[in-house]
């Protein structure tokens, strides 16, 4: 599951990878915008486009060194999976979490 959120935030994902980033708020230099293929499974696949639904939902704190995204606003994704009538929204929480933990890791690179 990390590796899905290493994929969508390293370039796995529909669209190139500056086109990903721009759509929440960031820059990855060129050297991290590789072309990743990251297998979905058929039962992470809610996790996935529930993370994906949160895009633009990352808690992220600016400052003189640059941008530092923290994570996933949980309270923003508490909504989605409501409105999404996700029912075991503790489960898809733990496969968020990896996705989220993957992508930070390539997000916050510098």
């Amino acid at each position: 599951m990390k590796d899905l959120g290493a994929s969508w935030a390293g370039g796995g994902h529909r669209g190139s990878l500056k086109e990903k980033a721009a759509l929440i708020g960031i820059k990855i230099k060129e050297r991290y915008a590789r072309s990743n293929d990251t297998e979905l499974w058929p039962e992470h696949r809610e996790a996935y486009e529930t993370f994906c639904a949160c895009a633009t939902q990352w808690r992220v704190i600016a400052g003189m060194g640059g941008a530092i995204h923290q994570g996933i606003d949980y309270t923003a994704l508490e909504s989605v999976m409501r409105m999404r009538g996700i029912e075991d929204q503790a489960s898809r929480l733990d496969q968020i979490q990896h996705i989220e933990s993957g992508a930070l890791g390539v997000i916050n690179k510098r």
